[in-house]
């Protein structure tokens, strides 16, 4: 600018009269470089600094980390309900299959059973005549024992099974309501499934810590039909109506279709669907 300033100075004192210089009588020198001052100006002003520009970039960097954080947290979610989802339609599959099993409980009638004192017991050889049209079913408040038609695991091999519904433990240390089967060939795969079975049990309900099993049907003392916590074939002398299996987050209810009550499973079953529903 004081350049500027002496150019106009300069060109005022060498003109006649004084008079100030037109635009067409500053030096060409001159105006080069007052159009190199304008265009600095000019290009000052439209331009971001070094700091404008890590603000910017800051802000534009925490939008994109909470549009993120927004995306994970909505696909974690949907993952999740996708797993839930997945996990109830096989317990209902699994429900299913249960009633479908219990519902094809078969009341085997053998030769011998073993008395009402439990699977410590020894099996019977004819002391109890009766005995030996009682049922093969043993029914404690932790686990059942029964012969079924429809086997789940074995299901390509029909014939009569032995089942064994009860808790057990995965190698994680987490209980589930595990089943276990077997071929039935005589009453010591019965008993031998009640006291000492043997393998790995398919898991049918898993993430509970509380199993408990009810058994329905009717009470030849009371002549009414309730619930028991235990049922005996060769005290009762007959199969359940139906079971039903509580656990943690809810419960199965199973109905027998087999029994020796005849007319009166048909009361019982409508009492226990007026009951559960």
């Amino acid at each position: 600018m004081k350049i500027l300033e002496a150019t106009y100075q300069l060109a005022e004192s060498e003109r006649p009269g004084g008079t100030k210089p037109s635009a067409f009588s500053i030096p060409v020198g001159a105006a080069g470089l007052m159009r190199d001052s304008q265009r600095h100006l000019a290009t000052g002003k439209k331009g971001f600094t070094l700091l404008e520009l890590v603000i910017a970039l800051t802000i534009m960097g925490l939008m994109a980390g909470i549009v993120f954080s927004s995306f994970r947290l909505a696909m974690n979610s949907y993952l999740k309900s996708q797993v839930e989802m997945e996990r109830e339609a096989s317990r209902r599959i699994l429900k299913g299959q249960i009633r479908r099993q219990v519902g094809s409980l078969f009341p085997l009638r053998p030769v011998a059973s073993f008395n009402k004192s439990g699977p410590e017991s020894e099996v019977l050889g004819g002391a109890d005549p009766t005995r030996a049209f009682a049922p093969l079913f043993y029914g404690s408040p932790d686990s059942v024992t029964f012969i079924t038609v429809t086997p789940l695991v074995d299901f390509d091999k029909p014939g009569l099974t032995v089942v064994r519904y009860g808790p057990a433990e995965d190698e994680y240390g987490d209980y589930y309501l595990g089943s276990m089967e077997a071929s039935f060939v005589g009453l010591d795969s019965f008993v031998q499934m009640v006291q000492i079975p043997s393998g790995k049990p398919l898991p049918l309900i898993e993430g509970v810590s509380q199993i408990e099993f009810e058994y329905y049907g009717y009470d030849p003392e009371t002549q009414t039909f309730d619930w028991y916590s235990e049922w005996f074939g060769d005290e009762r002398r007959a199969v359940p109506t139906a079971i039903r299996i509580v656990y943690d987050k809810g419960q199965v209810v199973a109905i027998v279709n087999a029994s020796f009550f005849g007319g009166r499973v048909q009361s019982g079953v409508r009492n226990l669907l007026g009951r559960t529903n």
